[in-house]
């Protein structure tokens, strides 16, 4: 696994925003944007491989996310495209790829809809479509379904990193075992001093940004407008191993070519 060999802290609308260099920063920029409560250390692996590929990863920490968790809002696809437009900007990249992962997605689908001029090819991974609804149930009433269990998380005290690794080792995803790149992965996560840490994502960035993933404007008129063929990746297995995916495939074959 590779963690990152240098940070910076791009200026956006409100105070700074941290962007996370992976290897030398030698090829062609790859900008890698992570899920609704992740941070960039959620590329660790991947990273290695986009290097070995000659590739540059860059790997944003999303407004109210990591060390970018003290920016205010607005929150929102929209504000997140404009975060990623300036980190564009900043490096003085030409049309980077762009790959999103979950929330993520999402994020680079309004980046591509909002500021199409920026981006090169774009990977959506498992995200970027906008969820369907339960039949009969509105976006308010999901809501709670949602953002219960992390918000419950968001809201608890950790005494130490062992603790919040301790918390996280049940999960199903990690039935197979636990590894280095997950300790660095919940460590970074998790901020204050001991006995009262608590993961670093503010839930307002949370709560306000999980709305946009069911049919908002932007996304839909984003994901219309695509002019470039794009690569959406399906993940085979649910968040808690369910036998089904996040996605079923007659939603994407409704809005993907």
């Amino acid at each position: 696994m590779s963690i990152p060999t240098q940070r910076t802290l791009v200026p956006v609308s409100g105070g700074s925003l941290a962007v996370f260099r992976y290897g030398d920063g030698m090829g062609e920029p790859v900008l890698l944007i992570h899920g609704v409560t992740s941070s960039n250390r959620a590329f660790q692996v991947f990273a290695d491989s986009l290097i070995a590929r000659g590739k540059a990863p860059f790997a944003v920490d999303l407004r109210g996310r990591g060390d970018s968790n003290n920016l205010p809002g607005p929150f929102g696809m929209a504000a997140h495209a404009q975060d990623m437009a300036a980190v564009i900007n900043h490096f003085g990249w030409v049309k980077p790829d762009v790959i999103g992962h979950s929330m993520g997605g999402f994020v680079a689908a309004a980046l591509v809809g909002l500021y199409p001029e920026l981006v090169g090819d774009v990977v959506f991974a498992d995200g970027g479509v906008p969820l369907p609804l339960p039949p009969g149930m509105t976006v308010e009433q999901v809501m709670p379904f949602i953002l219960g269990p992390a918000l419950a998380r968001l809201a608890m005290v950790f005494e130490s990193k062992q603790a919040y690794r301790d918390y996280w080792k049940p999960q199903p995803a990690f039935a197979k075992g636990w590894s280095a790149v997950m300790d660095e992965y919940v460590d970074f996560d998790l901020r204050g001093d001991a006995p009262h840490m608590k993961a670093s994502t503010n839930p307002a960035a949370v709560e306000a940004d999980s709305r946009d993933l069911f049919g908002d404007d932007l996304i839909v008129r984003s994901l219309k407008a695509l002019t470039k063929q794009c690569l959406f990746i399906k993940a085979e297995r649910g968040l808690q191993n369910e036998e089904n995916g996040l996605y079923p495939m007659a939603v994407l074959d409704a809005v993907l070519p």
